[in-house]
């Protein structure tokens, strides 16, 4: 493949920082933070300007408590009582002129169509962000946009590095079932998430790849490395650059 596009990906850093290979696309699948305090944020915000990478697509998960609205306006203003609502808003706001962040949107850089999503399934007894009923799941997952190239969600599907064998705590299946059949729906060339910290690797299904790209282990420690893979670049035509929605 002569000079292919590459995307360097990782997921659930936690306030953590690595050193990252070279690429030209820096994926982040959500839990960038431990608490979703805003200190948090801003530092998270702060390394994403150093990285030297063309293009830089960020989505939320469900640490990320300060950047979901209507969790954050609902639940959780007594724990960010210091912040405003006009505080809110300009982080987030400062967060998006530093990346491409998604939230049920997609952006299509050179060629590729890149769509993503904070959700995952409702822990309970937790009120974490970007979280969804299983009951609900069929119906949500219908947002994903159809033609698809790369779907990022920080919930694992069903049966795709989604199961937590090792910590008694969160032991059992993460997976999302209806998430698992809306991939198949869309069809994308890779579906890129995180969530399940001991999961981490690739695998495939009907011509689909399953990036699991979390990067810490069960005990919150550094355990791999970025994941990375490349594309052959596509022909754009007309416009160069990106189109966001």
């Amino acid at each position: 493949m002569d000079n292919p596009l590459t995307f360097v990906c990782i997921s659930d850093t936690h306030s953590q920082y690595i050193d990252l290979p070279q690429g030209d696309v820096f994926i982040h699948c959500g839990d960038f933070s431990t608490h979703g305090e805003y200190f948090e944020v801003l530092q998270f915000i702060d390394w994403l300007r150093q990285l030297p990478f063309k293009y830089k697509v960020v989505i939320g998960g469900n640490h990320d408590i300060f950047l979901d609205t209507e969790k954050y306006e609902k639940l959780l203003k007594n724990r960010f009582h210091k912040y405003t609502q006009s505080d809110h808003k300009k982080l987030q706001q400062e967060l998006k002129q530093n990346c491409i962040y998604l939230e049920n949107s997609s952006v299509v850089i050179e060629g590729y169509k890149i769509w993503g999503s904070p959700y995952s399934p409702t822990i309970p007894l937790n009120p974490w962000a970007f979280q969804v009923e299983p009951e609900d799941g069929e119906e949500f997952w219908k947002i994903m946009e159809e033609g698809s190239d790369i779907v990022l969600t920080h919930g694992a599907p069903l049966g795709h590095s989604s199961y937590v064998h090792t910590y008694k705590p969160t032991q059992g299946e993460w997976g999302d079932e209806a998430l698992a059949k809306r991939i198949k729906e869309v069809k994308p060339l890779y579906h890129i998430f995180g969530h399940v910290h001991e999961g981490y690797g690739m695998t495939e299904e009907d011509g689909i790849k399953y990036v699991n790209c979390a990067i810490l282990d069960e005990e919150y420690e550094l355990a791999e490395k970025a994941y990375v893979f490349q594309l052959p670049r596509r022909v754009v035509q007309e416009k160069e650059g990106l189109e966001q929605s």
